[in-house]
């Protein structure tokens, strides 16, 4: 037998040989082990995860407690499948059920995000009776096919896949720094919200069966929606029976400084879908939604199932991970040291022109890179700068690719998702002075690319204004 190869590059050839490596798989290193913020490569390198795994591990890698409670479990039981209740299950549900808000009181189980919006799908149209799905553009979703169909992107997300589900539409979001309608918040009366109803009530039947949106916009640019917009699209679907499914994925469970990411708006959404941050390392994710509908649903004939589908090992995982995130305090810490990261990178966005814009909830944070702040050019070259300058010292960023010279297919794929926004969203336990040390890499990262940012003509400027 070969001995098993030692550095990041031999394992990577290796790979190359035996594994389909997509356009996303970026990182140029080989990480082997975790332990809270920090990862270690396979030679032996450490680095500041801001991408918390990818975006699950919101403890932070292999959190004592955490790890302990999945070891009990898989010592237990770990697969049932369907046909069984187990109480890691209900006990996970019930405690979903005590942390939202009324009337949501009913969850199901799966493992993926793609899963969790696959169901409401089937549980919105079972529901109401209806097949119309209305999706936000730069609304991301996941990768099964319903899923899919509903996000929206197009280029290489679309190209080579023949058509999506039928019946979907979509309406713009809400971006406030690039209004895709040239309007300026708050003089604009939340007009996207109003071309929202309009395309609505022109495109479809007027009563869709759902409108699916991400309360903060991750793939979509870090995009924070304005209250007022959010309720609007609330009235909109609650005057015309549209169900109103918020996507938290992303947001749940802390990230943003409160439970869940809608309880900003002061809005409580008729289903949530939740992933990431509730199996907290474990494939695992929920629908939750009231008993009105989800009775309702299961008698006109409502069903979803998979083989892993509330699994003990799974929810136990997800229950250890949501008690942890109580006692520990860790929403209130998301949002104190949320807070603290988004004042230190204003004052970046004070200092170097090329921040454009700093957005974000909590410890979901993301900055706009520009080659200028009059024009809003994005500058995607930039990021590149500034995430290579982050890992040459020792900080890895979320959602960041480091491109493969050459690779023509990788470059066409990452351009379809705003190259030129950087997240940050590193695990909620997260202290003050891990943060600074965050800070004083990314402040050098930005320095680089300041130095190589085009700078504006005249000519564009005054066009600009």
């Amino acid at each position: 037998m070969h001995p098993l190869p030692r550095t990041n590059d031999e394992w990577l050839d290796l790979e190359q040989q035996y594994y389909m490596r997509h356009p996303l798989r970026t990182a140029p290193m080989v990480p082997e082990r975790g332990e809270g913020l920090y990862m270690w490569d396979v030679e032996g390198n450490r680095y500041i995860d801001f991408q918390s795994g990818q975006l699950c591990v919101v403890l932070g890698h292999s959190h004592p407690r955490y790890v302990e409670a999945v070891c009990e479990q898989a010592r237990t039981l770990m697969q049932t499948g369907t046909a069984f209740s187990v109480p890691s299950q209900i006990l996970l549900a019930k405690k979903i059920a005590e942390l939202m808000p009324d009337p949501l009181q009913k969850s199901i189980f799966a493992c993926t995000g793609s899963e969790s919006n696959e169901i409401a799908l089937r549980l919105a149209k079972v529901y109401t009776g209806r097949f119309e799905v209305v999706s936000l553009t730069h609304g991301y979703h996941g990768q099964t096919y319903g899923s899919y169909s509903i996000s929206g992107y197009g280029g290489a997300f679309r190209d080579g896949y023949g058509p999506g589900v039928p019946g979907v539409t979509f309406i713009p979001e809400a971006n406030c720094y690039r209004c895709p309608l040239d309007h300026h918040y708050p003089e604009c009366g939340i007009a996207c919200a109003k071309y929202a109803e309009y395309v609505l009530d022109t495109t479809t039947s007027g009563k869709p069966a759902a409108l699916f949106f991400e309360p903060l916009m991750s793939a979509g640019g870090m995009l924070v929606p304005a209250v007022e917009w959010v309720r609007e699209i609330r009235r909109i679907c609650t005057e015309r029976g549209i169900l109103m499914v918020a996507d938290e994925a992303l947001t749940g469970f802390g990230r943003t400084g409160k439970w869940f990411a809608f309880e900003h708006f002061g809005i409580v959404p008729d289903i949530v879908t939740q992933s990431k941050g509730l199996g907290g390392a474990v494939p695992l994710c929920a629908v939750t939604t009231s008993a009105e509908i989800a009775d309702r649903a299961m008698e006109r004939g409502f069903m979803t199932f998979s083989s892993h589908s509330g699994d003990p090992l799974l929810c136990a995982a997800g229950l250890a991970n949501i008690e942890i995130i109580e006692q520990e305090g860790l929403v209130e810490n998301a949002r104190v040291v949320g807070d603290h990261l988004k004042a230190g990178l204003w004052r970046l966005q004070e200092q170097y022109d090329i921040v454009g814009d700093v957005r974000g909830l909590g410890l979901c944070l993301g900055l706009e890179i520009v080659t200028d702040p009059k024009s809003k050019t994005p500058f995607g070259a930039g990021v590149i700068t500034i995430s290579k300058y982050c890992f040459d010292h020792g900080l890895w960023l979320a959602g960041v690719g480091l491109p493969r010279k050459g690779d023509n297919q990788q470059d066409t794929v990452l351009r379809s998702f705003q190259p030129n926004i950087i997240r940050l969203m590193p695990p909620i336990t997260l202290t003050i002075q891990q943060a600074d040390e965050a800070l004083e890499i990314i402040e050098g990262g930005i320095k680089a690319a300041q130095d190589e940012a085009p700078r504006p003509s005249a000519v564009s400027i005054q066009a600009a204004s």
